[in-house]
């Protein structure tokens, strides 16, 4: 598929996707031993299953809303059904790419589409995702540090997964601060470094590509100077309402261990999901398959979760939290992508 002049090789990372996430639901399968655990799936309350999806719906809806809220602080209106298939079809792109790097470009597509400049969606889209790499980082520093004892509850496993998490997020805020005072310097520093890499990898239009990327960057130059003119209460609201997504998106977990009957601490167990969020953002594989998986594994058997059901739970928490998501973002694109034989 083709985008804004970039290639996706859809069918690969979705077949990547699933196999790594399969592949892993079923090892968990194993390790818990529970020779039940096929039949667990009938446990589940459907009054549970019900509040999850309705959390589910919430979540997409308030995140199409501050992504609206943040096009309108830069007086480029959309109404909220495009903002909601632009976010939708960033879920669906980000499933099938490592880092969520596919889902930007797919979200400024469908609101470019829609008659929004490309330069503002851009600017939305990018400030969207520091929001989101802000709430992530200080939700879950909050919680370390603001509930004793939860670190050392977690497992050592997990925490150097944090950590790498963490350390990916620092060299990508570092970089976001010094493209704030010292954009040429930035500039310069991934210019040099580009075509070193690409000269040892012995890469034809090495130059070309190098000044795309340059371009990029003034791109995003431009899209930060818009929003420091920007309308900042509706910033700062569309900040607040990503806090609001993410204390709705982790309220699934809980929900779903409830309605399978199985004894938790509540709050144990909604305040690991801001965690286990800011892993899967920045895994490096497609919709961070296989280590939202074991993360969310390694997380539940620390909080002292009945390992027996946690195959069952952890199809049924990526099922909530990501494959509906693509499956409903992947049919917006279907819709929106023009096909051979259809007019754009």
């Amino acid at each position: 598929m083709r985008v804004g002049g970039r290639n996706y090789k859809v069918g690969t990372g979705l077949s990547i996707f699933l196999a790594i996430s399969v592949l892993s639901a079923l090892a968990i399968f194993f390790l818990t031993a529970d020779t039940g655990s096929w039949t667990d799936f009938r446990r589940i309350s459907p009054g549970h299953a019900a509040l999850a999806a309705v959390l589910m719906v919430t979540q997409w809806c308030l995140n199409a809303l501050r992504f609206k809220i943040l096009l309108n602080s830069l007086d480029n209106k959309v109404s909220f059904a495009t903002s909601f298939k632009a976010f939708m079809s960033n879920v669906f792109m980000s499933t099938i790419t490592p880092l969520q790097t596919g889902g930007g470009p797919m979200q400024i597509y469908v609101l470019s589409r829609s008659g929004a400049s490309i330069a503002r969606a851009f600017a939305a889209c990018l400030m969207g995702a520091v929001l989101t790499m802000v709430s992530l980082l200080s939700t879950t520093l909050a919680i370390l540090i603001l509930s004793p004892g939860f670190r050392e509850e977690l497992g050592r496993h997990l925490v150097g997964v944090l950590l790498v998490a963490a350390i990916v997020f620092s060299i990508l805020a570092s970089l976001f601060l010094l493209s704030l005072f010292r954009i040429d310097l930035v500039k310069q520093l991934v210019g040099r470094s580009l075509l070193l890499l690409l000269r040892f990898l012995k890469a034809e239009r090495r130059l070309a590509f190098t000044k795309r990327v340059l371009g990029g960057i003034d791109q995003y130059r431009r899209s930060i100077a818009m929003f420091a003119r920007a309308r900042k209460r509706r910033v700062v609201l569309a900040f607040f309402l990503t806090l609001v997504c993410l204390a709705t998106n982790s309220l699934i977990a809980p929900v779903l261990i409830e309605g399978l009957g199985v004894d938790q601490n509540f709050s144990a167990t909604y305040l690991a999901q801001p965690m286990l969020f800011f892993i899967a953002y920045f895994g490096p594989t497609p919709g961070a398959s296989g280590i939202a998986e074991f993360s969310n594994y390694w997380m539940l058997t620390s909080l002292d979760i009945n390992p027996g059901m946690l195959g069952v739970y952890t199809v049924l928490w990526r099922f909530f939290t990501s494959f509906i998501g693509a499956a409903v973002g992947g049919f917006i694109i279907l819709s929106v992508i023009p096909r051979p034989g259809r007019a754009p």
